[in-house]
């Protein structure tokens, strides 16, 4: 059994080098429909408040937003031209996310096929393809909680068995239910299994934190909950699996100052089957 963790790096950025660019960000899972969205990347050092429940910061977000392109996504049989959309929730304060997007309705996701993505902006052409690979279920989770904290706080631990016969990418993510809106990836959630193939193996469940997914935001986060959950917390995690090509993007996102994002044509970003499986909420207590 092999037990996982993580480093960083330091990253020097070059704000000189910057050139606009559209970022499409674009998933297809087993059972759901395609969905991608379309920005525009910023300078490094350039502000931007994505606290869109604020009227000027909506607008400057939506600038940055593409809402004419064509984005067509085909099994090989059917193509799909996916339809703009923004949530109409957005307006009255509530947190989405993501708040705007393309979405498919001819097909759903499977396992074992790929898609291709191609998105038109003005001349320009950007092509991906893409393959839901099988889901991974979990052997088991539970939670352990942390005796120098009162038991207060604590993390989710899994264990997996990889298969031997192929190679495999994993991801996690973590919802707490009525603390999170949308799931979002842990720290250090994404690997592959170079020492561990046809292995059972250990990982320790993370708490990812992103701000803007917070479904009550006006109350700050306790520093001591950062990477941990509390207590009576109820968690849904989400594993999931991903082709080489998708967990290089992942992979030097989080490690690199090189990204390398499987669209051709000169677009940032990633288009990502993922070969989804959901564990039922488990309740975080001792």
């Amino acid at each position: 059994m092999a037990l996982f963790a993580s480093c960083s790096r330091e990253i020097i950025i070059d704000s000189d080098d910057y050139i606009r660019r559209p970022v499409i960000e674009g998933y297809i899972e087993n059972g759901e429909y395609p969905w991608v969205m379309i920005t525009y990347n910023q300078p490094f050092f350039e502000e931007l408040n994505l606290d869109y429940t604020n009227g000027e910061n909506l607008e400057a977000l939506l600038d940055l937003v593409e809402i004419d392109a064509t984005v067509i996504v085909s099994n090989g049989i059917i193509d799909d031209t996916l339809v703009f959309m923004i949530d109409p929730s957005i307006f009255t304060g509530e947190v989405v996310w993501p708040p705007f997007k393309y979405t498919g309705t001819k097909f759903v996701g499977e396992v074992d096929h790929s898609y291709s993505l191609r998105v038109e902006i003005d001349e320009n052409v950007y092509t991906a393809t893409t393959t839901i690979t099988e889901p991974c279920v979990p052997d088991t989770i539970w939670f352990v909680a942390d005796p120098y904290q009162n038991d207060t706080i604590g993390s989710l631990h899994a264990t997996f068995t990889d298969n031997p016969d192929e190679k495999n990418y994993y991801r996690y993510f973590t919802k707490r239910l009525g603390r999170d809106v949308n799931y979002v990836e842990g720290y250090a959630s994404i690997w592959e299994d170079t020492y561990f193939n046809g292995l059972a193996f250990e990982v320790i469940l993370f708490r990812g934190s992103s701000p803007a997914l917070l479904a009550t935001d006006t109350i700050p986060e306790p520093a001591e909950e950062y990477l941990f959950f509390k207590t009576g917390d109820t968690v849904s995690v989400k594993v999931v699996t991903m082709d080489a090509d998708s967990y290089r993007f992942w992979h030097t996102l989080e490690s690199s100052s090189e990204v390398k994002t499987n669209i051709s044509g000169g677009a940032l970003g990633v288009w990502c089957g993922y070969g989804t499986y959901y564990f039922d909420p488990y309740p975080c207590y001792p």
